[in-house]
């Protein structure tokens, strides 16, 4: 599908979930962040000035949420109660859907340092579209960021299917399962980290549908419980966001693409992880 960038609301959702610095060959090479600033600008026929203008406003957005957040008291004491320490270094690695400048993570880190927490240094090494396989894919850039914690969210691109008439999926669940359970072994082995799996939130089928007419992907709501079932089943004590969060009933808690999780979704999603890191084992 071809995106209309025309207007600075529609280049605003592209940054939402364009992340370069994450891109695998960005990170293997990297490059300053005025040619960052370029590369943007360059995809939204724009200036650097527009793309940064953008950026900054897309942060001051989740500075101010994450503000608002923390004048609940619940979850400014979850917050500074959380098991981070100064010094360590909490990688996320997902998809679009902790990409997200809007998004849980980047809400998680600016209420961290809000709350005048332990300085952990918060990376969000999110890439949009990536599935199980293509995060297995880029281990090397994940033990580059040398990650004292790591939480993994990753499946919903795993369910999402090509083509027009034959729908072909990107990756089947016991591939996912398999994938995951790398990543887990990976991580708990190689980089001596623990790791807190995350199963892919619920999708709306309907939005999906009315949004992605005429268009070669697709996503199936079954598809996806089918891959939180075997994102469980690799990780049985992982934060189980399919169950949790309820896209049903008229809550407005996707976009109308009916994948993507609005702010109010992110905030929720936020708080389900806030709440299991607290309560997870050491």
């Amino acid at each position: 599908m071809t995106a209309d960038l025309s207007t600075d609301e529609e280049r605003r959702r592209f940054l939402r979930y364009t992340r370069t610095r994450s891109w695998p060959m960005l990170g293997r090479f990297p490059v300053s962040d005025d040619l960052h600033d370029a590369l943007l600008a360059q995809m939204l026929a724009g200036a650097p000035e527009t793309v940064r203008s953008l950026l900054d406003s897309l942060r001051a957005q989740t500075r101010a949420t994450a503000a608002r957040m923390l004048t609940d008291e619940r979850y400014r004491h979850a917050v500074a109660t959380l098991p981070f320490r100064a010094g360590d270094r909490i990688v996320a690695v997902g998809d679009s859907i902790t990409a997200d400048r809007l998004g849980w993570f980047d809400l998680l880190a600016a209420s961290v340092e809000l709350a005048g927490a332990p300085q952990a240094g918060l990376v969000n090494l999110s890439v949009s579209g990536n599935t199980t396989a293509d995060a297995l894919e880029r281990f090397d850039l994940l033990e580059a960021a040398q990650p004292t914690r790591v939480l993994l969210m990753l499946g919903t691109n795993d369910a999402r299917a090509h083509g027009r008439t034959r729908h072909h999926r990107m990756v089947t669940p016991p591939e996912t399962e398999r994938n995951v359970r790398a990543l887990i072994d990976l991580i708990t082995h190689d980089l001596h980290a623990p790791v807190t799996v995350i199963t892919p939130p619920a999708v709306d089928q309907d939005r999906i549908d009315a949004f992605f007419t005429g268009a070669p992907l697709h996503w199936r709501a079954d598809a996806v419980a089918e891959v939180a079932a075997a994102v469980r089943k690799a990780a049985p004590d992982a934060i189980d966001l399919h169950e949790s969060l309820d896209v049903r009933g008229g809550h407005d808690l996707l976009e109308d693409d009916g994948v993507h999780p609005t702010p109010a979704g992110q905030r929720i999603i936020l708080t389900h992880v806030v709440d299991q890191l607290r309560s997870a084992p050491e």
